[in-house]
């Protein structure tokens, strides 16, 4: 069954045809040549271009084809499969340049796949993996999707809005999101900053709705040896880290030809309760 999209401006069923997206109040939304829909309301950006940059992007593309994170590929793919995921619809919220989408959809045969990110540039270079994702510029906390129709979502290292997950979700669907531990990328944190400070532990599912409740979590840790400056600087250049360094701490790691670094990130299955109505 094929991704059912829903106006961002009066939330009506978008009509997909080769060219573009329409819906009954004719709101119109040109298709780019890429491939992917921009449903990005002019009113939900903060800036002119939202989310990761061309440079961010490019780096991150370069790191994960080097194959860093597969891991993570597979750790993810195994969550969905006990799932049965396979022939089913799946949401990847927060996609960024898609390496991970790709491969959900190729993975997991006659899925149907949908990948979300604010960023434009990030969902162009995204458009390049794969043709066969539905690829979407719009944000998580104002999905352009129509109701209850995903099988499962993903959110990794992204932000979660969890009533727009629950809405888009099917009753019994699955969340799983991976986000990093108070561990993850020590090494790297350490040569930049003077004082590293913990990532916050758990604090993504202290919110979740009534209707969402946590079935598990585990995690999962592997040491990475990066043995270039070149994949170092794009480790750096992919994270969040990238916007707070200043220069001083950039050229301390410009120096470095050789890093061990720890990835480790914590993995968590959320699911939607299946509710039923007296």
């Amino acid at each position: 069954m094929p991704i059912l999209l829903r106006c961002p401006i009066c939330h009506e069923l978008l009509s997909v045809r080769g060219s573009g997206a329409t819906c009954v109040n004719n709101h119109q939304f040109d298709r780019a040549r890429q491939g992917y829909l921009n449903l990005l309301a002019s009113n939900k950006k903060r800036s002119k271009q939202p989310g990761d940059d061309q440079t961010m992007v490019a780096a991150r593309t370069r790191f994960l084809n080097h194959g860093y994170y597969q891991s993570v590929v597979q750790a993810l793919l195994d969550e969905l499969r006990s799932f049965d995921c396979a022939e089913q619809c799946i949401l990847d919220a927060g996609c960024g340049e898609g390496f991970y989408t790709s491969a959900i959809k190729t993975q997991l045969t006659g899925s149907e796949v949908c990948g979300v990110d604010i960023s434009k540039q990030a969902v162009m270079a995204a458009s390049r993996r794969s043709k066969e994702v539905t690829w979407l510029v719009a944000s998580v906390s104002e999905l352009p999707l129509m109701a209850q129709q995903f099988d499962a979502i993903v959110s990794i290292f992204s932000r979660c809005h969890w009533a727009e997950f629950a809405r888009v979700l099917k009753a019994g669907g699955y969340i799983v999101t991976l986000t990093p531990t108070e561990n993850h990328l020590m090494a790297l944190r350490q040569v930049i900053y003077d004082q590293v400070r913990p990532y916050p532990k758990d604090k993504h599912v202290q919110d979740l709705p009534a209707n969402l409740q946590v079935l598990g979590s585990h995690t999962l840790s592997q040491v990475m040896r990066l043995d270039n400056n070149q994949a170092i600087m794009d480790l750096l250049t992919m994270t969040p880290h990238y916007w707070h360094v200043n220069k001083h701490q950039k050229e301390q790691l410009r120096q470095l030809e050789h890093l061990v670094c720890a990835l480790e990130m914590q993995v968590s299955v959320i699911q939607k309760k299946n509710i039923v109505k007296q």
